[in-house]
């Protein structure tokens, strides 16, 4: 990335936080509105869920074949060349079903265009971070819980304004906002282009697509940190994929009977996430790492037990609150230990790789989902989902292999 003021930096990263909070907050509001929209006009668990499904799939395949791509672009351009067909395909669901009609097959091509061609723009944002950041002369650990404060607020926005659109006009409206917040953003990101760049080439740079992804895939692997820790997150992800996606749309349908309750257990999970971005930065350095992930992630089996139980409105919010402060604690650690050992050259890819690793398992988590849901009912669901997955954070509280997690890489090649 080319020198630059440091109120210049500051400004980038300003715009570049933005932009992504824009998208963030589009895609907030889709990630709501998409499940309700085909859960009540097909009454049909089994088809949401092949729709969440696609969603996860286009996600997961984006994060591991553009990332190289983003690479070998500047993170600003990635961006653009990502979200302008993104906020296109996203207007097309409420086009063609506010006029031609959208047959459920088309809508599926549609989710997955969607998510494979947003994640890139996403991975793009982020991976700037970090430079932005140490030329702005911010501390990574500051800018990281800005960046995602940011994030944090348009996922608590996004759900609760949702649910209330939905219950108002449609949910197919709520996807005009999402095409939006594409073009808004990219229109940003433009604004910056001319002063981000790519990772300072070198020789590795010179080497093909296919070179490069293997160069990361065999970095990812021989890291005795990153590679147990994706597949920790892979194992909990089975079970956090179909949360927000399938179960809370369900719950609020069959429990709470309300598009309102929809956006009100969203935006829960978003002011739970809230909350942890507040205190990540106070609490990173005094707990074990080990203890922040498998604590983090032990809300999530315990969220199903007590969700299972069908409860008062108010302790479902409280839940799922604690539920999004977990997660959140977890998931900007996860970041702060990605950026720490990726070095900067391979820094998107490395990004991708790893949310490739550790997302792969949300779509059949999705599938496999909507399959017990339709066979075992609500509770019956939550309630298996509840007893199977207790023993994952468990064990990452006690398993040896995750004893190095303190031990972050010395002077931080990513950052």
């Amino acid at each position: 990335m080319n020198s630059e003021p440091g109120a210049s930096a500051w400004r980038s990263l300003v715009l570049v936080t933005a932009a992504d909070g824009l998208s963030r907050f589009g895609s907030a509001m889709t990630a709501v509105a998409i499940p309700w929209f085909v859960l009540v006009t097909t009454d049909s668990v089994a088809l949401t869920s092949y729709a969440v499904f696609a969603g996860a799939m286009g996600a997961v395949l984006a994060l591991f074949f553009g990332g190289a791509v983003v690479d070998r672009l500047t993170y600003a351009r990635a961006s653009v060349l990502s979200d302008l067909p993104a906020g296109l395909v996203v207007a097309l669901i409420p086009l063609l079903y506010l006029t031609v009609g959208l047959p459920f097959r088309l809508l599926l091509i549609l989710v997955f265009t969607g998510a494979l061609l947003d994640t890139p723009a996403q991975v793009a944002r982020y991976s700037a971070m970090p430079d932005l950041a140490r030329q702005a002369g911010m501390r990574f650990e500051r800018a990281n819980a800005m960046f995602d404060a940011v994030f944090t607020i348009a996922g608590l926005i996004g759900p609760a304004l949702a649910g209330v659109l939905i219950s108002v006009f449609q949910a197919t409206y709520v996807l005009w906002i999402d095409a939006a917040t594409f073009w808004l953003s990219s229109t940003l990101m433009f604004v910056v282009s001319r002063r981000m760049s790519v990772p300072e080439r070198g020789e590795r740079m010179s080497d093909s697509y296919l070179a490069q992804l293997r160069a990361t895939l065999r970095f990812v692997y021989h890291d005795n940190v990153l590679f147990p820790l994706l597949i920790f997150f892979a194992a909990m992800n089975l079970a956090i994929g179909p949360m927000e996606a399938l179960f809370v749309p369900v719950i609020a349908r069959d429990v709470y009977h309300s598009a309102y309750a929809l956006g009100l257990l969203s935006t829960a999970l978003a002011l739970g996430a809230l909350g942890g971005n507040a205190l990540f930065g106070g609490i990173v350095h005094r707990l074990p790492r080990r203890a922040i992930f498998g604590i983090g992630y032990l809300a999530v089996p315990i969220s199903f037990a007590v969700l299972a139980l069908e409860p008062w409105f108010i302790v479902a919010l409280a839940t799922l609150g604690l539920v999004g402060l977990g997660l959140s604690l977890a998931n900007l650690l996860e970041y702060t230990i990605y950026f720490e050992r990726i070095p900067k050259e391979m820094r998107a890819r490395g990004l991708g790789v790893a949310g490739t690793i550790s997302w792969g398992s949300v779509p059949i988590g999705r599938l496999f989902a909507g399959v017990v849901l339709a066979a075992f009912g609500l509770v019956g669901t939550l309630g298996g989902f509840a007893l199977l997955f207790v023993p994952v954070p468990l064990f990452m509280l006690i398993g040896p292999v995750f004893r190095h997690l303190q031990q972050p890489a010395v002077d931080a090649p990513g950052v």
